[in-house]
Formats: C-alpha cells, structure tokens, sequence
C-alpha cells in the first residue's frame, strides 16, 4: 500500500545550480528507488527566512508531491535530515 505526501524543502540561496538539482536527483532517485512515485517537483523560488537557518536569510524552497510506501517514509526524512545541503524540510501525509 502506498501513501501520498507532501514534500516542502528549503535549500540555501547560495547553493550552486548543479548542487540543487543533484539534491533534487537524489530525492527523486530515493522515491523512485523504494517503490515511490513522484508526481510533482516545483521550484517555489527563492524567499525571505522568518528567522535565520544556520546564517541564512534566504532560502529556495521546493515543494514535492509523491506517492510512497508508509515504512519507507521515516527513511527519507532521515536521509533528509542528514543532508547539509538542505536547510529545512516538513514531509506532510495528505489524505
């Protein structure tokens, strides 16, 4: 059985284009790898930081919509939180 969530992810500002789009690879890639289907992937831009994260003001946030099975989920948050490229991240299941 397999759940839809949301992905929202906020990257550094300064992050090159080519280290962004590897860490989106990756995200899709891992998805894809454990029985996932992303259905969605969108560049929301680049925005002011309530508060700063780790010294940045700005962040380029990415919302992603992808289907996943239920144990493979805490895996992705994990992997997610280990990421230094990624500033913040809030996976949502959606009902």
């Amino acid at each position: 059985m397999v759940r839809d969530y949301e992905l929202m992810l906020i990257l550094p500002s300064e992050l090159e284009e080519s280290a962004t789009q590897d860490t989106i690879d990756r995200v899709r890639g891992f998805i894809s790898a454990h029985g996932g289907e992303v259905e969605a992937f969108e560049v929301w831009g680049r925005r002011r930081l309530s508060y700063p994260i780790r010294h940045h003001r700005d962040g380029i946030f990415h919302l992603a919509r992808f289907t996943l099975g239920p144990d493979e989920a805490p895996e992705l948050d994990r992997t997610l939180q280990r990421n230094e490229q990624v500033l913040r991240h809030l996976m949502v299941r959606v009902d």
